[in-house]
């Protein structure tokens, strides 16, 4: 990895960095343009996080809409090649803040992958979120789960998508005391409820967890959903990011997003998850036939806050000029510096509270170690 400026910000190392990560592992930088027909969104509402969409009329009276998603718009827009098509990303999408009265600025860096979407390429993508995530922090994680584990028992409950969405929000909160009202007030019997309470408590490493999930399965789905993260685990095996890994099965995507393997990545400082990602056939197809999609994305715009970095010095070299009448000497002296890698700044008097590692004085065409 090239040796980036100590001055450069968490987020200025990220928007390097990891592009670098995925053109080496052959994958296709995609470039969006900022704006879409606003009705790409509206059709395809319910895959968004939120309903906030920044709209307004262009020229020709059609009704635009500034991205508040970059998958969608790449599932959309993304010329396919034959079996497979890598893509990443390095772009901002725009949507509602939690108070529902702005908006906000998201900047996302990220992979798609789209087409045959098999258990190598399900190993690849979460290797390189891991990969990703190690940029961050080396104290990371990556908390994975199976939609399909818990889900599809809710499926078979008959309850309608309103409360479907209700059990899977108390899945992903944890709140188990909430889940079990819901599923006395509507009839869903004991054995099946107490089967998901068990299986979204499971938060363990990949052969613990998979243990107890055995003893827990017993449709067909959810014996499927088993045998991938079994696939996958062997796939992973000396990678050297499994330890990295736990079986979350509280992790549930946008359950009409996503689908199969979900994933979302934590580090040290920050206080929610940094990445998330994982299978979207069900958006895939319904915006382009019988095509599978994996991706994830790294959420870089808070991260200057919980990464902040201390410079030592202002730069380098401080020359303070006294000589307003050698020009070109100045110049030159101060690009020699800067030939030799190393940080000048010119001034006429020294800055308050300027830090730098030396001080020129430049006077009378030369320059003198102060």
């Amino acid at each position: 990895m090239v040796q980036l400026p100590d001055f450069f910000s968490k987020e200025d190392e990220l928007t390097f960095g990891l592009p670098v990560l995925f053109e080496n592992r052959g994958y296709k930088k995609y470039r969006m343009s900022k704006f879409e027909e606003y009705s790409f969104y509206s059709d395809n509402r319910k895959f968004l996080t939120d309903d906030g969409v920044i709209a307004f009329n262009n020229a020709d009276g059609r009704l635009m809409a500034l991205k508040p998603d970059i998958t969608l718009s790449i599932v959309k827009n993304a010329k396919l090649s034959e079996k497979l098509t890598r893509l990443y990303y390095n772009e901002s999408v725009f949507r509602m803040t939690g108070t529902g009265k702005d908006f906000k600025e998201i900047k996302q860096c990220g992979v798609e992958v789209l087409g045959d979407i098999d258990t190598y390429i399900t190993g690849e993508v979460i290797m390189l979120a891991a990969k990703s995530l190690e940029m961050i922090d080396p104290d990371y994680y990556l908390s994975l789960s199976h939609n399909d584990l818990v889900l599809s028992l809710i499926d078979e409950c008959g309850v309608s998508v309103e409360i479907r969405k209700k059990l899977a929000g108390c899945i992903g909160s944890k709140n188990t005391h909430d889940f079990k009202k819901i599923c006395d007030k509507y009839g869903i019997d004991s054995k099946t409820s107490n089967v998901i309470t068990e299986l979204s408590c499971i938060d363990l490493p990949f052969d613990e967890a998979i243990e107890k999930i055995e003893k827990l399965v017993y449709t067909d789905k959810t014996k499927a959903a088993l045998n991938e993260i079994k696939a996958l685990r062997s796939a992973l095996e000396g990678s050297g990011i499994s330890d990295r890994i736990h079986i979350d099965l509280s992790v549930t995507q946008h359950i009409d997003y996503y689908n199969g393997i979900v994933f979302r990545g934590y580090v040290e400082k920050a206080p929610s998850a940094v990445l998330s990602g994982g299978r979207y056939d069900l958006l895939a197809k319904k915006i382009r036939d019988n095509i599978g999609a994996i991706g994830f994305a790294v959420y870089l715009d808070n991260l200057n806050l919980y990464y902040r970095k201390s410079r030592e010095f202002d730069t380098d070299i401080l020359i303070i000029n006294k000589d307003s009448g050698n020009t070109g000497a100045l110049l030159k002296a101060a690009n020699e510096f800067a030939s030799e890698g190393r940080s000048v700044c010119v001034e006429k008097e020294k800055p308050e509270s300027y830090r730098c590692r030396k001080t020129y004085i430049f006077e009378n065409g030369a320059l003198t170690e102060e």
